[in-house]
């Protein structure tokens, strides 16, 4: 660890409006990561606390909104509070507070990394919310003001390699931070396992994440596997779709084969994979997953050893047939999602084969580990460039 000086000279800011106090990417991975590096870590967040400390991290709590709407009026309560800190580096994670990174890189002549966690133009056409007219104007908006405000900040972390030459030929600096695992937090794979006889999706449900899919694929499943269950651990992206899927598996009388937990800490995920046998992808197709990207959930089945059933998407395909840790089946067609599934609750042998083999993909190349070396390559250079 390099002697960071005094205080104010290691001091980072990190922001965001729209994850939770304790978010995967946002604390578990990044802030802690650099909390152990030596620098001086404050997160501001909306949270039901004033002040909290953990891990290395100052977390500073500011009151929910009451709805998205009243949230934008929270980017002047964070842009003020950010500016107090006087940190040497302001580190945002939402595409909300591009203005507030723009503000602060004006106003404190410090360093500011804009953390971009998904392809924004195309993410509007995905949010059902807004109406359909909407969404190609802010398709064009967001295409034209993102790289454009960005360009005057410091850096852009991307996590997709589309993501990060998007930004790159509008002139951004950038580096690819892909959403991997600690490996720490998936230890208890190494403990004696006792799986139960149970499926399980892990993160945000949505219609192309394949919620109403996997109520299919239950369907098919169930008469040859009675005993079998599903375990949906995530929150739903959107109320609406929330319903939806819910009516749908009360219509198909499958309420007691499917159980939905909207959240559960980050340090237990790693429990709930250990005890479950198969990991569910169902993705659905769309412009964003068409793309090459690097699914967190996917990673983290392969760390806890189990084996995969996922969407034939191209990156899927890819990751998968590298780590040979499942199958990829027809991304729309529950039948052959039900079929994968059935083959491997049959063979003991294949489903641990396929586990160990992801496991060891994982821990020696796709790991957190890996991947913080390059987030603190860019602090260190950016701090050496600012000091000339």
């Amino acid at each position: 660890m390099r002697n960071l000086g005094s205080t104010d000279c290691n001091k980072v800011c990190v922001l965001t409006t729209v994850h939770r106090p304790y978010d995967v990417r946002v604390f578990h991975r990044e802030a802690k990561s650099l909390a152990a590096q030596g620098y001086q870590v404050v997160l501001l967040v909306h949270a039901d606390f004033r002040e909290a400390h953990r891990d290395g991290v100052h977390l500073k709590g500011l009151t929910y909104p009451p709805n998205r709407f009243f949230r934008l009026f929270s980017m002047i309560r964070f842009a003020r509070q950010a500016w107090r800190e006087r940190a040497r580096i302001y580190h945002f994670h939402d595409l909300e507070l591009l203005p507030v990174g723009v503000l602060l890189k004006w106003l404190t002549r410090q360093i500011v990394i804009y953390d971009c966690h998904e392809n924004y133009p195309q993410v509007a056409y995905e949010r059902v919310w807004y109406p359909d007219w909407l969404k190609p104007i802010l398709f064009r908006l967001i295409s034209v003001f993102e790289p454009m405000l960005a360009r005057q900040l410091d850096a852009v972390i991307c996590v997709v390699p589309d993501q990060q030459e998007r930004f790159r030929t509008s002139g951004c600096r950038t580096i690819l931070l892909r959403n991997l695992p600690r490996l720490e937090n998936f230890a208890v794979y190494d403990q004696p396992r006792k799986s139960k006889y149970r499926l399980i999706y892990l993160g945000g449900l949505s219609r192309t994440r394949g919620a109403r899919l996997m109520v299919d694929i239950m369907e098919a499943l169930t008469p040859d596997h009675p005993d079998i269950s599903l375990l949906c651990l995530g929150p739903f992206n959107e109320p609406q779709v929330e319903k939806e899927v819910k009516d749908w598996v009360k219509q198909r009388g499958l309420q007691q084969y499917i159980q939905y937990e909207s959240f559960v800490p980050h340090e237990r995920v790693g429990d709930y994979l250990v005890n479950s046998l198969i990991g569910l992808i169902p993705w659905q197709p769309n412009p964003q997953m068409l793309k090459m990207v690097f699914p967190n959930k996917l990673f983290e089945y392969m760390a806890c050893g189990l084996p995969i059933v996922a969407s034939d998407l191209p990156s899927l395909i890819h990751l998968i047939s590298e780590a040979q840790c499942g199958f990829t089946v027809s991304a729309t067609d529950p039948l052959a999602h039900a079929a994968a599934i059935s083959r491997l609750l049959q063979d003991e042998k294949l489903r641990q084969k396929l586990g160990e083999n992801g496991r060891a993909f994982v821990k020696n190349r796709y790991n957190w580990q890996n991947e913080a070396t390059k987030l603190f390559g860019l602090y260190e250079q950016l701090i050496q460039e600012s000091d000339r």
